[in-house]
């Protein structure tokens, strides 16, 4: 009898174990947006007067972060570096997302240092395992998830990942997606598909050129090219719905070759 509650218990634990290191345990905003333990850098604050009278390259020189301190800092705090730095917003105020990326790439030093880290996929696809689309409220939180899904689509962070954390990426998008796309079928305001999934469908795309997946590709070539590089655009501002469940249906073939 002894015996048998002590395999009982021992069950048990394993049984909870399991559940608490799964993935179905979704993080909240307020966990998600939790910087505790973290070493980020203390930048001072704007005054009114600054927002409004001082130049951009002002406010951006005050943004960049030594570079000793940028060297010691790990992956995960330079994402949350990047989502608590209160100009990296600039990448909406462009034509498209990805523009606007690389223009902020360009002038903030945090974010080449982001890219550059060969674990920086694996960092943020934990990360992203923890979001629950449904979960997600209020703006700092659709920034933290907006801010995650722009760098994880990067070629930079995509080609660098392993073949393993490729197909986890990639059956996590698939989940997020469907998420996104019942919650804009509700009277949630938030959410309007596709335009709420182009940077996760720009990730997805991002997948299929580095494994140069056919169909995608000859998707693609009806499309227009890069005027200087002559490379293929793939873009996903103005995405259609038809175009968008035409992309999430070949990330489905992609990991079930």
């Amino acid at each position: 009898m002894k015996n048998l509650i002590t395999l009982l218990i021992v069950i048990l634990f394993v049984s909870c174990t399991k559940m608490s290191d799964g993935t179905n345990n979704y993080c909240s905003c307020e966990q998600l947006l939790d910087t505790t333990g973290l070493k980020l850098y203390p930048f001072v604050p704007f005054t009114d007067e600054e927002i409004k009278f001082t130049t951009s390259d002002y406010k951006l020189d005050r943004r960049q972060i030594p570079e000793d301190f940028l060297r010691e800092m790990t992956t995960k705090e330079l994402f949350y570096m990047v989502v608590n730095t209160d100009l990296s917003n600039g990448m909406l105020v462009h034509n498209t997302r990805q523009q606007g990326f690389e223009a902020v790439t360009q002038q903030l030093n945090i974010f080449p240092e982001l890219l550059n880290r060969t674990d920086a996929g694996h960092v943020l696809l934990e990360l992203l395992k923890k979001v629950d689309p449904t979960k997600i409220d209020g703006l700092d939180c659709f920034w933290w998830e907006y801010c995650l899904q722009i760098i994880l689509a990067q070629k930079e962070i995509i080609n660098r990942m392993t073949d393993e954390d490729i197909n986890q990426y990639v059956h996590q998008q698939l989940r997020c997606h469907d998420a996104i796309r019942s919650l804009s079928k509700t009277d949630n305001p938030n959410w309007e598909y596709p335009a709420s999934a182009a940077s996760l469908l720009f990730g997805l795309g991002n997948v299929m050129i580095r494994y140069q997946f056919e169909p995608f590709i000859q998707m693609l070539e009806m499309r227009d090219r890069h005027p200087v590089t002559n490379e293929l655009i793939w873009d996903t501002q103005h995405i259609s719905e038809k175009d968008a469940l035409q992309i999430i249906d070949y990330a489905k073939q992609i990991i079930n070759r």
